[in-house]
Order: C-alpha cells, then sequence, then structure tokens
C-alpha cells in the first residue's frame, strides 16, 4: 500500500506558481517500507506526472490512497492513469467537498478548468460512504472493484481515520514544505 500527499504552501504560492512537496509512502502491512519525494507545481498541470514518478520509484503498489484528486491547490492527480502501478486507487475525502464551489473557483481562475473538474467530478460521482472503524467516510475506488474498501480502510487506519501511509505522507510533505518555508524566510532575511 502507498499513500501520496502534499505538503503545505502559502497562499502567495498560487499567484507565483511555485511548488510544494508531493511525497509518497509505502507499507508492507503496517509497516513503512519507503518513501519519495517530488516537488509539484501549486494550481500547476503536473500532479499526475509526479504521483506516478513517486509510485515508479516505489516499485508500484497494491492499493494508493489519495486524499481527494487535488494537490498542492488545483493540480489534479488523475487516479486512473495511477493503475499502470498499481491494482487500484482509494480516493478517500477527509471532508465532504463542495462541487458546485469547485467549480466556481476553477471556472474563474484557469482557462483549463473544465479538464480539471472533469478529475474532480468523476472520483467525486463515483465516490459512496464507507463504515470503518474510526467512522463514516466518502471513499471513490478506481481499478480493483473487488476489494473491500471499508476493510482495507479500516485496517490502515491506525492513529486516526486517515490511513496511515497517507496520513505519514502528508505529515512528512507538510514537515519538509514548512522547513522550506522557514530556511527561503531566514535566506531573505540574511541578504
Amino acid at each position: 500500500m502507498a499513500g501520496i500527499d502534499d505538503g503545505f504552501f502559502p497562499p502567495d504560492y498560487k499567484r507565483l506558481k511555485l511548488k510544494t512537496f508531493l511525497v509518497g509512502t509505502l507499507y508492507l502491512g503496517r509497516r513503512p517500507a519507503g518513501i519519495k519525494v517530488r516537488t509539484v507545481t501549486v494550481d500547476g498541470t503536473d500532479g499526475t506526472e509526479k504521483a506516478l514518478e513517486i509510485l515508479r520509484g516505489l516499485g508500484g503498489a497494491d492499493a494508493v490512497f489519495l486524499d481527494g484528486v487535488t494537490v498542492a491547490g488545483f493540480n489534479v492527480i488523475e487516479p486512473d492513469s495511477l493503475l499502470e502501478l498499481a491494482r487500484s486507487v482509494v480516493v478517500v475525502y477527509k471532508f465532504e467537498p463542495d462541487v458546485r464551489k469547485i467549480e466556481r473557483a476553477l471556472r474563474l481562475h484557469f482557462p483549463d478548468w473544465e479538464r480539471r473538474y472533469e478529475v474532480i467530478l468523476k472520483a467525486y460521482a463515483r465516490s459512496g460512504l464507507v463504515e470503518t472503524r474510526w467512522k463514516t467516510m466518502r471513499v471513490a475506488v478506481f481499478g480493483d472493484a473487488g476489494i473491500d474498501v471499508g476493510e482495507l480502510v479500516s485496517y490502515t487506519q491506525l492513529v486516526s481515520p486517515t490511513p496511515e501511509p497517507l496520513r505519514v505522507s502528508d505529515a512528512i510533505a507538510s514537515a519538509l514544505s514548512r522547513s522550506a518555508l522557514l530556511s527561503n524566510l531566514l535566506g531573505r532575511a540574511v541578504e
């Protein structure tokens, strides 16, 4: 199993089209077995490409967890594309998305809003509520339809409702991003 998630970035990164970290964590059972790090453009179009690079570096995975299909703002990861290196992609929604609000924001800020929205809407339309050991969660599955997604998510919920490979990827990406931001700020202050 693997989880892929992005790191923190300040709001001005959107305007400046800067990068943040995208981290993939591979788990064998409930134990971490590998980590790959890439950078991804905030509001860019390289999300799927960077996620594939991570999965290649990890040697693929049976299941890949994503926190929604957007990273680094509105940079999207297309779950179907990840199936070349994974048997299934499980999109977990930590919070209920407001697809109408998302559509309005995309229309306002992106000339390619339709392509981005199509990826977001496809995942949301495929999602459903699943009982897990922590709580009922919205989840979409791409690929192996035979998996018991409730059982899989529950198995990976070690310390929170978020599947552990995804939680750890988020924590690492956020720590790296905040460290890089602090280094940049300190570097500018010294100059």
